[in-house]
């Protein structure tokens, strides 16, 4: 069968209703050719009801053709049938605006000849070219009003028995009737500029509504872009359409801005505390901190120094930025504190006087005492370095610092007790910045000239 697929601008829902195959009378041996409008109805249908339309609307429908084999003169293997538009009949008020020519074939090779009767089943040639029609409806209300269209048929090439190859004639009638219809009022919303709300934009939250004069209920619009749908950033244009029980329609649109200004959630990092045994500093060991965002599902995050640089001793701000893809920014920063320990160990061995008292030592108050002692880092002896004698107060935590010279295979320097106040002081050595070794001091108060002659 061949098909016919009605268009319509006027967006109406038409009901396909189609009549038998027309013939004309006298050529009762020869093919047929028919036009056909209904894909709904199973052979060729020459007639298609378009239901209710709007007055003056303009309609449009395709045509396809069909040719089927009938009785004993036939379209020979070849050929081609082609269609013209010959005229017809438009209602008082229509107009059949245009109708486009059409064909069918070539025929096949094994369509039978002429003098043979068809098979069983009939066999049948869909079209090749369909007519594209238009016509414009009357503009008075009014019912079954009636457009009749007819093809003339030509066969090429030539050949034999023509005159009578094809019988019946090619027409389609078209009906309609013309109702007065208010078309519905589409309501959509102003353009709307919205933040993120999830992955990827915003999830659609817009109403589209209509009214309708002649519908309960009001029709339902239909949008491009439904509640719910996930609108990406950007712009978006939404349209929308609605279409009435009667045909009528409505159409409208707004757009869709979707933005993302906010931050990322950046998670701080805790200070840190690093140490170490070189003086030039140490190596930055950390993790870059996690980063969320409602919009961009991976933030970046970068921070400086990197995870591996060099820092300095001493303390340092590390900054971090975590930026999403439409270049929000969340900034966060922690603090490492590079401290030098040194491992190296030192030891002091003291001279006379101190001697091996090197838990503690008695002298009266006023003596000058003399420092005398050996110096070692990580147990060899040195001779060259920073090297001094620190005297702390055991009442007060008061210091005095003597530097130690080195002469004579050890270290020395001299003490005068007179300048100590208190009787309890720890003396302790100390090479290059390593504290070596101590001892307690402890003054006791010198005798009188008057008591020592008393003594006599």
């Amino acid at each position: 069968m061949t098909t016919a697929h009605p268009m319509r601008p006027t967006s109406r829902a038409a009901a396909l209703a189609f009549a038998a195959l027309l013939t004309l009378p006298g050529l009762a041996s020869a093919d047929g050719l028919a036009a056909d409008a209904d894909t709904l109805t199973v052979g060729p249908q020459s007639t298609i009801d378009l239901g209710q339309v709007a007055p003056s609307a303009t309609m449009s429908l395709t045509v396809d053709f069909a040719l089927s084999c009938a009785n004993g003169s036939h379209v020979d293997p070849g050929q081609t049938v082609d269609l013209a538009y010959s005229g017809g009949f438009q209602p008082a008020g229509g107009e059949i605006l245009s109708v486009s020519d059409g064909s069918v074939g070539p025929a096949p090779s094994d369509w039978p000849a002429d003098g043979t009767f068809c098979p069983s089943p009939a066999p049948a040639l869909a079209g090749t070219a369909a007519s594209a029609i238009q016509l414009r409806a009357p503009a008075l209300a009014g019912s079954d009003y009636e457009f009749f269209i007819t093809w003339s048929r030509t066969l090429s090439p030539a050949g034999s028995l023509d005159g009578s190859a094809i019988r019946g004639g090619t027409t389609l009638t078209v009906i309609v009737d013309v109702v007065t219809n208010s078309p519905p009022v589409l309501t959509t919303p102003g353009d709307l500029t919205v933040e993120g709300d999830t992955t990827g934009g915003w999830i659609a939250v817009f109403s589209a509504t209509a009214t309708d004069t002649q519908d309960d209920p009001d029709p339902t619009p239909i949008c491009s872009v439904v509640p719910g749908a996930l609108v990406a950033l950007g712009t978006t244009t939404v349209n929308c359409s609605v279409t009435d029980s009667g045909g009528m329609s409505d159409t409208g649109s707004f757009e869709v801005t979707v933005v993302d200004t906010t931050a990322p959630t950046l998670t701080p990092s805790p200070d840190q505390a690093v140490t170490t045994g070189d003086l030039s500093g140490a190596t930055l060991g950390y993790t870059l901190p996690a980063a969320t965002d409602i919009v961009d599902g991976v933030p970046v995050v970068s921070c400086s120094p990197a995870p591996g640089s060099s820092l300095p001793l001493g303390a340092t701000t590390v900054g971090c930025t975590a930026t999403d893809a439409s270049g929000n920014q969340a900034i966060d920063s922690f603090d490492v504190t590079v401290t030098f320990v040194d491992a190296r160990i030192a030891s002091a061995t003291w001279g006379e006087p101190v001697g091996d008292r090197t838990t503690s030592f008695t002298a009266n108050r006023g003596r000058t005492l003399p420092i005398k002692v050996t110096l070692a880092i990580d147990g060899v002896a040195r001779s060259t370095g920073d090297a001094r004698v620190i005297v702390t107060s055991c009442a007060n935590g008061t210091s005095v610092t003597l530097p130690l010279a080195f002469r004579g295979g050890r270290w020395s320097a001299v003490l005068d007790t007179s300048t100590l106040a208190g009787s309890c002081h720890t003396v302790a050595a100390a090479i290059d910045g390593l504290l070596a070794g101590s001892f307690q001091l402890h003054l006791r108060q010198a005798e009188t000239s008057t008591a020592r002659a008393r003594g006599r």
